[in-house]
C-alpha cells in the first residue's frame, strides 16, 4: 500500500531519513506545480534521483529545497539506474547545507531589493511573502497591518499566473491593487512575491520603471 501525503505535512528530510533507515526499496514521488521528481531507494540507500532537467544528486538537491507538493511512496520498487553513490546521510546533509547557504544568499539579495525599493518616492513599505501567502520578511512592524493583504497578494498572483497559461499568454510583469484607502503593486522576484504598499496619489507610469529598475539590480 502506497504512503500517500504532502511536504507541507511530512518534509522531504524526514521522508528519505524514514525510507532509509528502514532499509527500504522504493520509489518517492513528488508532484509541485505540474512538475514530478523521482527518488529510488535501493535497501535503505538513495540509488537515483530524477528532476528534470537534473539527475542524480543534484536532482536530491533541487527536490530537498521544495516545502510542498505532493508525495507518494510505493514500495518494492527498484530503481531504473544506479547515478547516486554517496551514502544517504552525506547526501542529506551535503543537500541541507547548500539549502542553507542559498537561504543566505537570497536572504542578503532580499536585503538590498528592501533598501533599494525604499529609496523611491511614494514607496511606503515593502513585505516578501512566499507562495503560500506567508510574509517571510518585511520592511518595518508598521507593515504587520497588512498581513491580510500579504496573504492575498500570493493569491492573487498564483491566479494571474493560472490565467495567464490557460490564455496561452505571458503572465503580468506586476500587479497594481487598491484596498480601502491603501494602495499595491505585486511584483514576482525570485520564487517570491514582493508586495510594494504605496502612497495613493502615486501614478503607475511614474513609478514602475524605478521599480523594475531596482528589482534588476538586486537581480544581477
Amino acid at each position: 500500500m502506497a504512503l500517500i501525503g504532502n511536504l507541507k505535512e511530512i518534509k522531504l528530510p524526514s521522508l528519505i531519513q524514514l525510507n532509509c533507515m528502514e532499509r527500504n526499496t522504493a520509489k518517492l514521488t513528488i508532484e509541485h506545480g505540474g512538475k514530478f521528481g523521482f527518488i529510488y531507494f535501493d535497501n535503505g540507500q538513495i540509488a537515483h534521483a530524477e528532476f528534470d532537467p537534473f539527475d542524480g544528486e543534484e536532482a536530491v538537491y533541487r527536490l530537498l529545497a521544495l516545502f510542498e507538493g505532493k508525495f507518494k511512496v510505493e514500495n518494492d520498487v527498484r530503481p531504473p539506474i544506479k547515478s547516486i553513490n554517496t551514502s544517504w546521510s552525506n547526501l542529506l546533509l551535503a543537500g541541507m547545507h547548500k539549502l542553507d547557504h542559498r537561504k543566505d544568499e537570497l536572504g542578503n539579495r532580499y536585503f538590498k531589493l528592501f533598501d533599494r525599493l525604499l529609496t523611491i518616492k511614494g514607496v511606503l513599505s515593502v513585505s516578501l511573502v512566499n507562495r503560500n501567502g506567508i510574509c517571510v520578511d518585511r520592511t518595518s512592524d508598521v507593515a504587520r497591518q497588512n498581513s491580510r493583504n500579504e496573504s492575498n497578494s500570493a493569491f492573487i498572483m498564483l491566479q494571474a499566473e493560472k490565467l495567464s497559461r490557460v490564455l496561452g499568454k505571458k503572465k503580468p510583469d506586476y500587479i497594481s491593487i487598491f484596498s480601502g484607502n491603501q494602495r499595491y503593486f505585486l511584483v514576482q522576484f525570485s520564487d517570491h512575491f514582493i508586495m510594494i504598499e504605496l502612497q495613493k496619489r502615486i501614478k503607475s507610469d511614474s513609478i514602475l520603471p524605478l521599480i523594475k529598475q531596482a528589482i534588476g539590480e538586486a537581480n544581477s
